[in-house]
């Protein structure tokens, strides 16, 4: 059996994981018959990011105790970030090759990953993976990480978005100053997660291919959205499940008209609200994932996760 080490991940081995996790991800979904059909597969994704790798980036910079690889005969064979926020902690990634299977790297990646923690003592851990994977759905549970929410990706033509909202006095406007909207965001978060993820907002306020958007009912705050170049939605926020439709229609909009050719989301299972609009919007399920947390969160019927999972 080769020797597995392990080390803290460096910039130089940014392009070697994304290849992982992109052979990773396209071998699961071969296996479970999703190749075709998810947007997430590797034939589906630019070869190289044009904007470099700011995820990995911030990753290494906030919780570099949490981005580790597993090496074999000095190959990275394994990676796993984590981040953590106040008492929350967070598994954006855990991967393995294909041909490095059986030699334990996913459970001690698992273990490294768990020891990662700052400030308060962690309260709640949560993470999302492939619905279909049940051997990873098993190595979290035995962690205390339990299934809580059938996660399913949406998809469906721009230009059958409709544009009706029955809250006409529901205005939007796009966050250009940050720290003008921080204590916003925060309040958003708290209310429907438990938790302030100021870092995370401000990463995704930094890249160029997503913008912020603010819903008030006149001079009240009571949502927010992520609206991406190519047409996906979310992270999204409301104050209260009587907002959460019309800004949920109003953030379809706003990525019909990113000029992309669909609209998608991740949507959770329970949220019946969300799921009737986007199979108003004429959107179909391409793949499904499944959000796994140690406690339940406070209101996922007022929010919307990240479209890939990492929960940003």
């Amino acid at each position: 059996m080769p020797d597995v080490s392990y080390r803290k991940a460096r910039v130089e081995d940014f392009p070697v994981i994304l290849t992982l996790m992109r052979s990773s991800f396209d071998v699961v979904l071969r296996d479970h018959g999703f190749l075709d059909s998810s947007p997430f597969a590797s034939s589906r994704m630019p070869a190289v990011p044009q904007q470099g790798f700011p995820w990995f980036e911030m990753g290494l910079k906030e919780d570099g105790e949490g981005f580790w690889v597993a090496e074999v005969e000095g190959k990275v064979a394994g990676i796993t970030l984590s981040w953590v926020r106040g008492s929350l902690w967070y598994l954006a990634h855990l991967f393995v090759s294909q041909e490095h299977q059986g030699l334990n790297i996913g459970q001690n990646l698992m273990e490294i990953a768990m020891k990662h923690h700052k400030g308060p003592a962690i309260t709640n851990r949560a993470l999302v993976t492939f619905a279909y994977n049940p051997v990873s759905i098993s190595l979290y549970a035995r962690y205390g990480i339990y299934p809580r929410e059938p996660l399913y990706w949406m998809e469906g033509p721009s230009q059958h978005v409709k544009t009706d909202i029955s809250n006409t006095k529901l205005r939007s406007e796009k966050v250009v100053d940050f720290e003008k909207s921080r204590g916003v965001l925060s309040r958003l978060d708290e209310l429907n997660l438990g938790y302030a993820r100021e870092k995370n907002h401000e990463f995704l306020q930094s890249l160029p291919t997503v913008r912020c958007h603010l819903f008030s009912s006149g001079d009240n705050p009571v949502g927010y959205a992520y609206v991406w170049q190519n047409g996906r939605v979310g992270p999204l926020a409301t104050i209260s499940h009587e907002t959460f439709r019309d800004v949920l229609k109003a953030a379809f909009k706003l990525a019909a008209a990113e000029g992309a050719p669909n609209v998608g989301i991740a949507a959770t299972g329970s949220n019946e609200q969300l799921m009737q609009v986007a199979l108003d919007q004429k959107m179909r399920i391409l793949d499904n994932y499944l959000f796994m947390s140690s406690k339940p969160f406070p209101n996922f019927s007022n929010y919307v996760l990240y479209p890939t999972g990492a929960m940003l």
